[in-house]
């Protein structure tokens, strides 16, 4: 038992707490439930932000969290649970990402922009990265007009194929999306951010990035942040 004013009690007090800044989120600009975010204001985070038509850069910025009203859960008229995130800059970013140690700040390379489409069967999409061109598919069946069942989204880059997203069944409210794709490590290879929800009040932002991929695979899952809206 180390005593609370040890040396080696500070020390691995200091080391759990730089671990907990630095565990790995992803999340948006906009408001959470009280629950939803583990963040602070005065936090640097990295921000994905647009600089001109189709492009974007990745850069460090000051991540502030004021006090809102949630519409949703507060009852009080006075009442702020809710969570509203912003950055320091002008220019609000798509996306700020934490304790994601490939990511490197300056220019991305990039194939799609902000999505807002939810893929039902048979969408394909081309994802061109430099020379290299990717196709995102998805397959499945209908099952009925409204359900499809084994529903996957296939990312294909070279003749290798992988499935990033797959679920027995979903309801055409509840399609996941795609959200961004480019080279966010900068290794020359497609990463995807895409909206992973089975559910049509979910919102489960995810990562996934070609240099943590396993052999035979084109990309792994990094991160995910998941809110509801009501």
């Amino acid at each position: 038992m180390f005593k609370p004013g040890s040396i080696l009690a500070s020390i691995l007090l200091c080391s759990s707490i730089a671990s907990a800044a630095l565990a790995a989120d992803i999340i948006e600009v906009t408001v959470y439930h009280d629950s939803e975010l583990n963040t602070k204001s005065g936090l640097t985070w990295m921000g994905l932000f647009p600089t001109k038509a189709g492009q974007f850069e990745l850069r460090p910025t000051k991540v502030k969290v004021s006090r809102v009203r949630d519409e949703i859960n507060d009852e009080a008229a006075d009442q702020k649970t809710g969570k509203k995130v912003t950055a320091s800059d002008k220019v609000q970013p798509l996306f700020l990402m934490n304790g994601v140690s490939a990511l490197k700040a300056g220019k991305v390379s990039t194939s799609k922009t902000y999505q807002k489409e939810r893929p039902d069967i048979g969408f394909k999409t081309k994802l061109n990265l430099g020379s290299k061109e990717s196709t995102l598919t998805v397959s499945g069946t209908k099952k009925d007009s409204e359900y499809r069942k084994d529903y996957k989204i296939i990312l294909e880059t070279g003749g290798v194929k992988q499935t990033v997203y797959e679920r027995k069944e979903v309801s055409d409210s509840s399609f996941p999306s795609l959200l961004w794709a480019g080279d966010l490590d900068g290794d020359g290879k497609l990463d995807l951010i895409l909206d992973t929800t089975d559910n049509y009040n979910v919102r489960d932002v995810t990562l996934f990035l070609s240099t943590k991929a396993k052999p035979g695979k084109l990309v792994e899952k990094v991160v995910s942040h998941e809110s509801t809206g009501c």
